[in-house]
């Protein structure tokens, strides 16, 4: 059961990438997600710090421009994440139809859609900051409540990023708005619950293992030049893995966004895909009938 779980995770990682093959601009969205967010947390850096001071110095203001400045940053990141994963939805949807998108008009469509983009990065922004408020609260908290609360933290934050998942392209097919969005994920959700949980695993099982090839010899490396003494080289290598994760983390996470669109598009059509074939968008929904966590 295990190998034919992995064969299949390992065939759905090869014909995502094909879809990344014949739309190489793709790559394009999540650099600039990647390059903007960088942007935003090096603008918001100085406040940060400042509002470090205050906290030691006890300013009694500390706890509000706190959760102000993370709300901002959430929003920020939602925003910029959403925006791209938008760019990259149209352009897969219109790959999926036989259609190319050009970058312009992906843009354009993004932009049609920023009404959207922005409500989702609100709730999404507050979401993160009602998570991070638990999690303050579990640090606070002494013995089992402590305990009990990081729990409960945990499971909401990987709640809430499963039931999220077919957002993007529930908000780019449809139009909808994010609650509207939510639903219609947990929709799709409930018909590729067993899919998801094989996509997940196998694109994770061959993402850790890319990483793997390439990190122990870096680390290697690395660690042998700064045994040597020789420290210039060992920065290096240093800046070599840091690019080498960067690498692996976007191409990774837009084969994510990918199937995720070759999913929704199969539930809210039917139709399969060409990039795909049907016993991999047949067999996602063959959990439809089976008892699971969102089961009706």
């Amino acid at each position: 059961m295990i190998e034919n779980t992995l064969k299949r995770s390992w065939e759905i990682t090869k014909l995502t990438f094909s879809v990344m093959k014949e739309d190489k601009e793709l790559i394009i969205y999540p650099v600039l997600a990647g390059f903007f967010s960088l942007l935003l947390i090096l603008s918001l850096a100085i406040p940060t710090v400042i509002i470090s001071l205050l906290e030691n110095t006890g300013a009694p203001l500390f706890g509000v421009m706190e959760y102000f400045l993370m709300f901002v940053i959430y929003f920020g990141l939602a925003f910029i994440a959403t925006f791209f994963n938008t760019c990259v939805v149209y352009t897969a949807k219109k790959r999926f139809n036989g259609e190319n998108a050009t970058p312009i008009e992906t843009f354009k469509f993004a932009v049609s859609k920023i009404h959207l983009i922005a409500m989702w990065s609100i709730l999404t922004a507050t979401v993160g900051l009602l998570l991070m408020a638990l999690e303050n609260m579990a640090r606070r908290a002494k013995g089992i409540g402590g305990i009990l609360l990081h729990i409960l933290r945990g499971i909401l934050s990987v709640s809430w990023s499963i039931v999220t998942i077919f957002v993007v392209p529930a908000m780019v097919y449809n139009d909808l708005t994010p609650i509207d969005a939510i639903k219609k994920s947990i929709e799709v959700l409930k018909k590729t619950w067993g899919e998801s949980l094989v996509r997940y695993l196998g694109l994770g099982t061959i993402q850790t293992l890319v990483l793997l090839a390439g990190l122990i010899p870096l680390l290697l490396i690395t660690v042998g030049s700064f045994m040597s003494g020789m420290f210039i080289l060992a920065g290096i290598m240093v800046l070599i893995v840091i690019i080498y994760l960067a690498i692996v983390s976007i191409i990774f996470s837009l084969a994510n966004s990918i199937f995720n669109t070759a999913l929704f598009e199969y539930a809210s059509t039917g139709k399969i895909p060409k990039q795909y074939n049907k016993d991999i968008m047949e067999h996602a929904f063959k959990h439809e009938k089976k008892n699971g966590l969102f089961s009706s």
